[in-house]
Parts: structure tokens; sequence; C-alpha cells
């Protein structure tokens, strides 16, 4: 369920997750970090970035140590609608697929 603090883009990135059918945590805790949604099936984070993204220098740090962690795939989205969100997941399966 959504929480109402989230943005409209995290609630797009929740609609397109769910008909896909991945099963995802939202908000997870990895030691001290929260991640927007993580896929436990197939070990990845989903960050909603928005339009600009976040500071580069805070994710590269936060990401370098979720890797440390065991997380080899973050996904930042910048698509901001339905359309561009669900074209890019499948973009990102269908890499991670390939790569298998």
């Amino acid at each position: 369920m959504p929480s109402k603090f989230w943005t409209k883009q995290e609630k797009l990135i929740q609609k397109c997750l769910e008909e896909t059918g991945l099963r995802y945590i939202s908000q997870a805790r990895f030691g001290t970090y929260d991640v927007d949604f993580y896929l436990p099936e197939i070990e990845v984070v989903v960050e909603a970035d928005g339009p600009f993204g976040h500071l580069a220098k805070r994710d590269a740090y936060r990401d370098g140590k979720l890797k440390d962690m065991g997380i080899e795939d973050i996904w930042h989205f910048r698509e901001n609608t339905l359309e561009t969100i669900k074209g890019r997941l499948c973009l990102e399966l269908n890499r991670l697929e390939a790569s298998l």
C-alpha cells in the first residue's frame, strides 16, 4: 500500500511493479539506508529519482555501500510517466534476463 507521502513517481513505479507481478518491499532497510523498492526474488533495488535525479555523490556513495551488502543491481528511475516507467522496467528486466 503506498504511503500518503509517496511521490507521484513512486506510486507509478509501484503500479508497474504490481502489473508485472513482481514482489517488492517498499522502503526496505539495508543497514542505515532505506531504498524506495527492493525486489527480493531478483535482488534489485529500484530508486525513484524524479526527472532530475538526486545528488550524484550521495547516491554513488550509498550505492557502493549497498553493493558491499550484496545488492548488485540498483536501478535509478528518472522516468515520470506510466508509459516511460513501464518501458524502462521492461528494458531493465530484459537486460537482467539476458545476463543470466
